[in-house]
């Protein structure tokens, strides 16, 4: 039997989690990287943006994007020596936003770029941040977090959509309103669309941590892959509705509904069932309100598909008052019913008595064994 991939304190199945987010990123950049290097007009052709003088200076970032995306297939193989390139490779989309900033606050590039900054790095963030953390209290508190950051997250989500961004939305029957709003009020229609981000954001991590605490780790993980999937949807709708309106608002609109209200929703209903299923301490009440959840998320998805903005606003509005009172009350009982599990077949005992990762870990800094 070859010997297990030695790596810093993690559990199994966080090894597993940042195994297929490094391989996401090596694929993203790979593939990036060959788009810029074998058409580097394109992207300035699709931002509707004056194709650059020298295009071979694009193509030459597009290889170097490239190159980055080696860097994280390696730290996905390796995770014991995942943390230089992860590290350069963090600060790299740290720096790329602030460059981007400059450039639009300049005039240089418009804010419908936004899509670029959103996968290359923000999306990015907070998995990068936290493999670098492993092994400190400050990781440990961000995980035990996630259910009540999420829970905030979307109650701040949808007290902007009543507030905020409802007039510039399909309930508004009449389009030449929608748009005139939006037109008056950029700021506090791209402010809005950032809170929304953020939920987004916080509703995987969310997942992430559920995950932690299920005997099936592998079928987890593979739910928390379905939900970034759906991460994915909803940045690029987001993404458009901050960039491209109100300009071209028929055309854009209503694919970016589609893309957040029915492609990004149903896959992160679609995880949430998955995940329901794997949580064997879920009872009573409890389950049942996980239930009305998911019914909700699919009430939703219906009526985005079927273009009933009465039943969008309904759905949405019942989604979001189950959904984060729900997940309060799972981030409280969750680690007391499923604490006490491990994943099956997951650990093999270190002859010190500490705990040895199948799939990565060495032995816990200072003689402490790994925690969920």
């Amino acid at each position: 039997m070859p010997r297990p991939v030695e790596s810093p304190v993690v559990s199994p199945y966080r090894a597993r989690l940042y195994r297929l987010i490094f391989a996401a990123a090596a694929a993203y950049n790979l593939a990036f990287g060959l788009w810029a290097a074998l058409f580097p007009r394109d992207f300035f052709i699709r931002c509707e943006m004056a194709p650059p003088t020298y295009p071979a200076i694009w193509a030459c970032l597009g290889m170097v994007v490239g190159l980055y995306g080696l860097g994280y297939a390696y730290a996905a193989w390796r995770l014991d020596r995942a943390a230089p390139f992860i590290a350069i490779g963090l600060l790299g989309k740290i720096l790329g936003p602030a460059g981007w900033l400059l450039a639009v606050s300049d005039g240089e590039w418009p804010v419908r770029t936004v899509t670029l900054i959103l996968f290359n790095d923000v999306i990015w963030w907070l998995p990068f941040c936290l493999f670098l953390l492993e092994g400190t209290r400050l990781a440990a508190a961000v995980r035990a977090s996630a259910p009540y950051v999420c829970a905030a997250a979307n109650a701040a989500a949808i007290l902007t959509m009543a507030a905020v961004l409802r007039p510039g939305t399909e309930i508004v029957p009449a389009v030449a309103d929608r748009v005139a709003y939006v037109a008056r009020h950029p700021a506090l229609w791209r402010g809005g669309w950032a809170v929304w981000i953020a939920a987004a954001l916080s509703l995987v991590a969310f997942y992430a941590w559920w995950g932690s605490w299920l005997r099936r780790s592998t079928w987890a993980v593979a739910a928390v892959g379905v939900a970034a999937a759906g991460l994915a949807c909803d940045l690029f709708a987001e993404s458009l509705l901050i960039g491209w309106l109100p300009r071209e608002y028929d055309r854009i609109a209503p694919l970016a509904t589609l893309c957040t209200g029915a492609a990004a929703n149903g896959l992160y209903t679609l995880a949430g069932i998955a995940l329901t299923v794997l949580t064997r301490s879920l009872r009573g009440f409890l389950l049942a309100l996980t239930w009305a959840v998911w019914l909700a998320g699919l009430a939703l998805t219906m009526c985005t598909v079927a273009r009933l903005p009465a039943g969008i606003a309904i759905s949405t509005g019942a989604l979001f008052a189950l959904f984060c009172p729900w997940a309060v009350w799972l981030g409280r009982t969750l680690p007391a019913a499923e604490g006490g599990l491990t994943d099956a077949g997951d650990e093999l005992p270190a002859a010190d008595g500490a705990v040895l990762a199948v799939d990565g870990g060495l032995p816990a800094r200072d003689g402490e064994s790994w925690t969920r």
